[in-house]
């Protein structure tokens, strides 16, 4: 639970610049959150505002039970061989700004032949159909998928300036003794209708609208840019805004889905266990953000076992999710209109890797030297 109220304190305010959690005597319980503030704040708005996330987010969780385990490595856990900063000194990675990285030639290349191990999977052993999908996705497309209620806090939009030549000529002459360059931008800018995509399912989703589904199921993956707003809880290649995703999503019968999602994992474990990568796969949940159905959704989750993460260690003792197994049932095929030969909606999977999270965490375990990596 403690761990659910640290990944959201930043979201509770644009002003937290930085907090700690603060514990009763015991040290057993968190009693309360110190936070600084980038300017001065009302401490009690700033209390109500948090306390609507510890009640709607938080709280409801207490009684969850430890994410279990349903596959673990033969390979034991050992210390990174390479830290983040090592990589950035090399210029194997290049910090491009807030939760942004370019990566030289050894990273990309590296990010490339386990994007393609993935695909290959998809492909031979699946009957995958490769897509290569727009990057902007609609946003009409999203809140059909429920993304807009239930994760708000990683939404990136984008937006275009009015169409107006009076505008355009404003706009250029007041740029540079605009006080707040964000505001002043702002204020000339209207949504497009689209927003920038936080995984590649939802094209799928998308592109399946109003579909009847063959009786075998439908399989399709693509390889895209992904964006979610970490806001300051940016770390290295863990949590990127602007990152890259192998998808892989199964739609058909229920039956189909759970057991194609089951093989799906079956095979990246058998892929971590040839690349020597210590690991393992737990039951997890998403991440809902202020929702009064936040709990529910979260117990259906865990009891269901919907998702499965794959955590593989990095730099500094911790592990990354590189990867993600999930289940929908038939919210998709009701959402975009997919139905079934039988008249039912379709029921959809899907499995997901953060690839630049893969390959750093393929680096902290073999180390930047392609002499010392297992051959794949």
């Amino acid at each position: 639970m403690e761990n659910e109220l640290a990944k959201r304190v930043y979201y509770v305010s644009s002003e937290i610049q930085e907090f700690q959690l603060v514990r009763g005597g015991d040290a057993a319980f968190v009693v309360g959150v110190e936070i600084t503030t980038d300017r001065e704040m009302d401490p009690v708005e700033l209390g109500r505002k948090l306390g609507v996330v510890v009640r709607r987010d938080v709280l409801p969780q207490a009684s969850l039970p430890e994410a279990s385990v349903v596959w673990r490595s033969p390979e034991e856990p050992a210390p990174a061989r390479v830290e983040f900063s090592e990589l950035e000194r090399a210029g194997i990675v290049v910090r491009m700004g807030e939760g942004a990285f370019a990566t030289g030639e050894l990273f990309t290349d590296l990010l490339a032949r386990l994007d393609d191990r993935i695909r290959r999977i998809a492909v031979d052993q699946f009957g995958a159909l490769s897509y290569r999908y727009p990057t902007l996705v609609s946003t009409e497309v999203l809140r059909k998928a429920g993304y807009l209620d239930s994760f708000p806090q990683f939404l990136m939009t984008a937006s275009r300036f009015h169409s107006d030549t009076d505008a355009y000529q404003d706009f250029a002459s007041g740029l540079a003794t605009a006080d707040h360059q964000s505001n002043f931008i702002d204020s000339f800018s209207e949504h497009s209708g689209y927003c920038l995509p936080p995984t590649m399912c939802y094209h799928t989703y998308h592109q399946y609208t109003g579909q009847e589904i063959g009786a075998t199921g439908a399989v399709v993956t693509s390889r895209g840019k992904s964006f979610r707003f970490e806001s300051r809880y940016h770390h290295s290649l863990e949590r990127l805004w602007d990152f890259t995703i192998r998808e892989i999503v199964f739609l058909g019968s229920r039956e189909t889905v759970v057991e194609e999602r089951q093989k799906f994992m079956d095979a990246a474990c058998a892929l971590m266990t040839e690349l020597r990568l210590a690991g393992h796969v737990e039951v997890a949940n998403d991440p809902f953000f202020s929702n009064e159905m936040t709990a529910e959704r979260v117990m259906v989750q865990r009891v269901l076992e919907m998702k499965y993460e794959l955590r593989l260690p990095v730099a500094g003792g911790r592990t990354a999710a590189v990867g993600s197994f999930n289940i929908h049932g038939s919210n998709f095929g009701e959402a975009f209109g997919m139905t079934l030969p039988t008249g039912g909606p379709a029921h959809s999977a899907c499995v997901g890797f953060g690839l630049e999270r893969l390959a750093y965490a393929f680096l902290c375990r073999h180390g930047a030297d392609p002499a010392d990596w297992p051959a794949f």
